[in-house]
């Protein structure tokens, strides 16, 4: 019943042309044609990663959770409707759209919108960007990470994640700000069944799309210093400078993307062997860098 890695993302745009004109021309994704989507980004062999969907708001639609095989689906869907969630099936024309066998949608207590599949279709076409990155760091790993907001309490949605989803631990970071009457950020990170330090983290961070950040990890630093050229010619402005962090290692900057959804851009990022681990806790989240310009 274990889930293997991040598969996808789905977000709703007021504006799809803007992710296809920052996936394309500043991250250097490929674009791919998928019934009923506006917009679908591919980053590896997988048919896409990012699906963009027109919508009157800016908005994480669903974050889609894959698992190895049918059984540890059949188990996952058996075990949460046992717990009392809300379990929505999926219809085979929305599978389809998906690019996955089949698929089951729920929410965390926070009210972050998971789905759960099987059995990814239309893989292993080549990624060729038009813009030359020579690749992303995926395969197994998945697509990155992604950081949401916990507003339905971090302790109850963190225990959701590791009670009732079997995540693991990776790092508990708290950073506090002088003066003291400024609320601590509070950061809970995760793995599941793959290498890379965290797939998920959540935060006591609010945030209007559900989106505090996602991470694309590219193959080396000048791929990521190439996209950092490409995103200040272009205009754009940063979350976050370049910089490196304590946890995971990345080196990376963040870009205010489309809606103002920060997209992390990075490499070197840890791949860990989690027989041997043990959760870290952390009180800074750099070990240099990364100039933040949050609110």
């Amino acid at each position: 019943m274990k889930i293997s890695n991040l598969g996808y993302l789905i977000v709703s745009s007021q504006a799809p042309e803007s992710w296809r004109t920052f996936g394309l021309d500043v991250v250097g994704t490929m674009e791919v044609t998928v019934p009923g989507a506006e917009v679908a980004l591919k980053i590896d062999e997988h048919p896409f990663r990012f699906l963009i969907e027109k919508s009157h708001e800016d908005r994480l639609t669903a974050i889609g959770w894959e698992m190895a095989n049918r059984a540890d689906f059949e188990a996952l869907r058996e075990h949460l409707a046992a717990k009392g969630l809300m379990i929505r099936n999926g219809t085979a024309e929305q599978a389809v759209k998906r690019c996955v066998t089949e698929f089951f949608a729920t929410e965390d207590p926070s009210g972050n919108p998971l789905e759960f599949y099987y059995g990814r279709t239309g893989c292993g076409e080549p990624f060729v960007s038009p813009i030359g990155v020579s690749g992303f760091v995926t395969g197994d790993m998945g697509l990155g990470h992604l950081v949401v907001p916990a507003s339905g309490g971090l302790d109850e949605t963190h225990s959701f994640y590791t009670s009732i989803l079997g995540f693991g631990d990776s790092d508990n970071l708290t950073i506090s700000f002088p003066p003291e009457d400024i609320p601590d950020i509070l950061v809970r990170f995760m793995h599941v069944e793959n290498p890379r330090h965290h797939s998920l983290a959540l935060t006591t961070l609010p945030s209007p799309t559900g989106i505090v950040h996602v991470m694309l990890e590219m193959e080396d630093l000048d791929n990521v210093g190439h996209c950092l050229d490409r995103v200040m010619a272009n205009g754009m402005s940063l979350m976050a400078s370049l910089g490196r962090h304590c946890n995971d290692n990345m080196l990376s900057f963040y870009v205010n993307g489309p809606a103002n959804i920060p997209v992390e851009i990075g490499c070197d990022g840890l791949q860990l062997d989690w027989s041997s681990f043990e959760p870290t806790v952390s009180t800074v989240p750099d070990i240099w860098g990364h100039a933040y310009v949050l609110g």
